[in-house]
């Protein structure tokens, strides 16, 4: 029979549950079967009196250290909450110390002794997943034995047992009564349980208590009394109201249960009284409020809230911008060792490197622990490898730097599978090696869908192989590229400006996609199209210059952007700027695009500022020269005049470019070494080389350099599978082509400069009209050009005619009388002299000379000589010279005879010479 037995009601739950505006009877039951029940915090002032949980991390270190003897000085509830938190995370790991600690607090609190050490053991090896063990100690039918003495907590978990058949055989009858039992004793477990047994139409017969008096005992009895477990008490209220299974779910009354939880000291219910700001879902946000309860958190010591706060003083949200706080929280969160804190420290001292040089340790500090936890990062292996190449060197430090990325690819960082497949592939000397290397970045793609590697493996395919070009492999990856939109915009500052919602949705949205992705050259781009453009706001403006804040280079790629569009010294002066910002915040890798405007800028426009700059740009180049950096070597050495003093520059970094050399340190440092040395530096080179158009002609320049013909054709080859669409590249590859196989290589180059020339390059079009007048090249026509002379005459090409006559004076003579015998070459002339060419302004006015008919024709003859001479032309100053001495057009005039007579003279005119002694003569001299 089933007793009812009283709940015994202190005189403060009576307080409590009229200050909570309790009505019982008042609630009504919804169609979905929730109750629609208010129950609200009572209205009192409280003061922190919870024993706030450790963190799990604390707890465990206790319980791991402890001897399994005398028992920690602590309060007993305090000791079996830990001992259930500890079942709770690893029943199976902390079962034997689960076991001392209840033998020992039997020998401690007679109290706990009987029922409660019973409870405690059966909880112990149910968690352990001890089944067949509990069922053969017969603890539960010794707890069922204990009948009417059993509390309220024991009768409701004798029901579950029974009920389950967990350590006894099972018996829902004899579940339900049991469970009736504590309900009418007054256990808010058991009320609990009883109620969703009701809403769900399962309660049993004997349970007549209505919906609203359960659920009202439940929660009066869970906040009880004014002790240090109450937090856990009414956290259990608000979980319920925020959960929503037994009652209506209600957040703002879910977040008033926390909060007053939160105000008892309980660091937990502060956390998500922050939640529930932070979410802000059907529920109003205060950000005060917000700011309060999130600082009580991380002054409790919990590491996320910690991490939280931080993050609001690092960006400056809600909160005055504090760097120093912000790190000082991280740290907080960090001291305990586990990940988020770990990280956060890490990221925060690389994101403002420049801002705390001096902790620079204290980040590798971090990365350390990190690599060192049981579920360590790979990202953090990634940065430590970057940091061993950085200390030794890409060369001296990449068999250390190897192995962390290793690490970081086999625990699945991209960014690590990229750098380790690029390492590899930058020193492999086998086909196996090769493989080895494209098959990390092949795994970088296909398994996580990474962008870098794509490109990687076109050049790796296309270049680095040792039987390159694979254009099969090759193209298969330049096609990904293509498919999914990844492959490098090439946008001029202009062509950014003019892109427009309207009629570039496409380009702008692949704009947009790599400027997420980091790339340095498309954040800057993207940036400047916000700047000038309709469709951003200042909220969109906004966002993207904070996150362009993490990525490097990018204000560098700015500063170019500013130096192609400026139009005065003022925007030059203001990107140079730029450039000086990006130096100060990123050091070495922004000073060789300064020392590289400080050399050629327009600004420099006289001797002093000029010598300034050169002199600015040398110290800037040395400082980067000295780690390696190849463009800034060249560049040094650039300042020299004869080889001796290029080689001095080679000594200077001879060291450096074998420990650190990039591919540019690399091709400098070829002709200044041999045999052995020479392969290396050139294997080097190959490996680290992005594969385009540009890089494949440097490689296959040096070879040509060094004497290996054969590596020049090789890498000749491999730059014509790299011109894509590019004009120049077409131009640059047919006079390549030319230099390698001379007039064998006519024919085929000849389709290649069309279409350059149809494509606007003045350069094709003259390198085409060459094929036509040498008559060693199989390609041999006059007629064609002349035909070209015409069509540029027709179309009013300047630069074209005037480049095609050069030539044709170069021609043999035959080639010039077939071209000739097919022109009207006085008209081409004086076209060309029109369009201001020296040499036909001067061949225009001999030929009028040779055929003058008339006093006027003379005259018109000499201007012309006149112009040329003007223009510096040799011939043309003695010929006008002689004109002014003999009065040939113009009137006799032999003192600026003399003049012009002697610069023609001067300038090696052994005909001026003797007019000079004939002009001096007659004039009495």
């Amino acid at each position: 029979m089933i007793r009812h037995t009283a709940t015994r009601t202190r005189p403060w739950i009576l307080t409590i549950a009229a200050s909570c505006g309790l009505v019982l009877g008042a609630g009504q039951t919804r169609a979905e079967g929730k109750l629609d029940f208010h129950f609200a915090p009572p209205q009192i002032e409280v003061q922190p009196i919870c024993t706030v949980r450790p963190p799990d991390e604390q707890t465990t270190a206790l319980w791991r250290d402890w001897d399994g003897k005398a028992l920690p000085r602590m309060d007993t509830a305090l000791i079996k909450r830990d001992l259930n938190r500890l079942l709770h995370l690893d029943g199976p790991a902390w079962y034997d110390t689960a076991v001392q600690i209840i033998d020992r607090l039997e020998e401690k609190e007679p109290s706990f002794a009987g029922q409660n050490a019973l409870l405690s053991r059966i909880a112990a090896m149910e968690k352990a997943g001890r089944y067949t063990e509990l069922r053969k100690s017969q603890l539960v039918p010794e707890l069922a034995a204990m009948g009417e003495t059993l509390s309220g907590r024991a009768l409701t978990a004798l029901s579950r047992y029974y009920r389950d058949g967990i350590g006894i055989d099972r018996d829902v009858a004899r579940a339900d009564a049991l469970l009736v039992q504590a309900g009418f004793s007054g256990n808010a477990d058991a009320l609990l349980a009883l109620s969703r047994m009701a809403v769900e139409g399962k309660a049993p017969a004997a349970w007549d208590v209505p919906l609203e008096l359960a659920v009202s005992m439940a929660f009066g009895s869970l906040v009880g009394e004014l002790n240090p477990t109450i937090c856990d008490r009414t956290a259990r209220i608000a979980r319920e109201y925020h959960n929503g299974v037994l009652v209506q779910q209600d957040r703002q009354l879910a977040h008033d249960w926390f909060r007053f939880t939160a105000d008892l000291g309980d660091a937990y219910a502060a956390w998500k009284v922050v939640e529930y700001h932070l979410e802000a879902e059907e529920f109003q946000k205060d950000n005060a409020v917000l700011l309060t309860y999130l600082t009580k958190a991380a002054d409790a010591g919990l590491p996320y809230a910690q991490i939280e706060l931080g993050r609001l003083y690092e960006v400056g949200s809600l909160v005055p911008q504090d760097l120093d706080r912000a790190l000082a929280l991280y740290e907080k969160a960090a001291s305990i060792g586990e990940r988020p804190g770990l990280t956060r420290v890490a990221l925060f001292i690389e994101r403002y490197a420049d801002l705390y040089p001096h902790l620079a340790e204290r980040r590798i500090e971090m990365l350390q622990a990190l690599t060192k936890l049981p579920d360590p990062p790979g990202w953090a292996f990634t940065r430590m490898a970057q940091i061993v190449l950085d200390e030794k060197g890409r060369w001296d430090g990449a068999a250390e730097a190897r192995a962390l990325l290793e690490r970081a690819a086999a625990l699945g960082d991209l960014d690590g599978i990229t750098n380790l497949g690029q390492l590899i592939l930058a020193d492999a000397r086998t086909e196996a090696e090769f493989n080895t290397g494209v098959n990390h970045l092949a795994r970088g793609v296909a398994v996580f869908g990474g962008v870098t590697p794509l490109k990687t493996l076109f050049g790796a395919y296309n270049c680095q192989a040792p039987d390159a070009p694979r254009m099969a492999e090759a193209g298969y990856w330049h096609y990904l590229e293509d498919a999914t939109a990844t492959a490098n915009l090439h946008l001029s500052a202009q062509e950014v400006l003019e892109l427009t919602p309207q009629d570039d949705p496409l380009q702008i949205a692949t704009l947009q996609s790599h400027a997420l992705y980091g790339r340095p050259t498309a954040l800057a781009s993207w940036l400047k199209l916000l700047e000038t453009g309709t469709f951003a706001d200042a909220e969109q403006r906004a966002f993207w210059e904070d996150y362009s804040d993490r990525y490097a280079h990018v204000i560098a790629a700015l500063a170019k952007l500013e130096f192609e569009l400026a139009q005065s010294r003022e925007q030059r002066l203001a990107a140079f700027g730029l450039l000086r910002e990006e130096y100060k915040r990123s050091g070495p890798s922004a000073a060789l695009a300064l020392a590289q405007a400080l050399l050629d800028s327009r600004l420099l426009d006289d001797p002093e500022l000029a010598a300034q700059g050169r002199a600015e740009a040398q110290t800037l180049l040395a400082d980067i020269a000295a780690l390696g950096n190849g463009k800034a070597i060249e560049l040094l050495a650039g300042f020299e005049d004869t080889p001796e003093g290029r080689r001095a520059v080679f000594d200077t970094y001879r060291e450096v470019i074998d420990r650190n050399g990039d591919f540019w340190a690399m091709l400098f440092a070829a002709p200044m070494v041999e045999g052995a040395a020479r392969d290396k530096v050139l294997r080097r080179a190959r490996g680290l080389m992005s594969c385009d158009y540009k890089n494949a002609m440097l490689m296959a320049n040096i070879h040509r350099k060094v004497g290996e013909r054969d590596a020049y054709a090789h890498w000749v080859e491999v730059a014509a599978t790299l011109t894509e669409d590019n004009a120049w590249a077409m131009t640059d590859l047919a006079r390549a082509k030319l230099d390698l196989y001379q007039g064998a290589a006519a024919t085929e180059v000849q389709p290649l400069l069309r279409t350059a020339f149809a494509m606007g390059d003045a350069a094709a079009g003259r390198e085409l009209f060459q094929l036509h007048i040498d008559e060693g090249y199989p390609t041999y026509d006059p007629t064609a050009a002349v035909r070209m002379i015409e069509a540029a005459m027709e179309t009013e090409q300047s630069d074209l005619l005037v480049g095609y006559l050069g030539r044709y004076r170069k021609s043999d003579p035959a080639t010039r009388q077939a071209i000739e015998a097919q022109l009207d070459l006085p008209q081409v002339l004086l076209t060309s002299a029109g369009y201001g060419d020296v040499y036909s302004m001067r061949s225009y006015g001999q030929y009028l000379t040779a055929n003058a008919k008339t006093p006027a024709d003379l005259t018109q003859a000499t201007d012309w000589l006149r112009q040329a001479a003007e223009w510096g032309d040799t011939t043309a100053m003695a010929e006008y010279g002689e004109a002014l001495a003999f009065g040939i057009g113009v009137p006799p005039n032999p003192s600026l005879a003399l003049v012009w007579l002697e610069r023609a003279a001067a300038g090696g005119s052994t005909k001026s010479a003797e007019i000079t002694r004939l002009v001096r003569l007659s004039q009495g001299g």
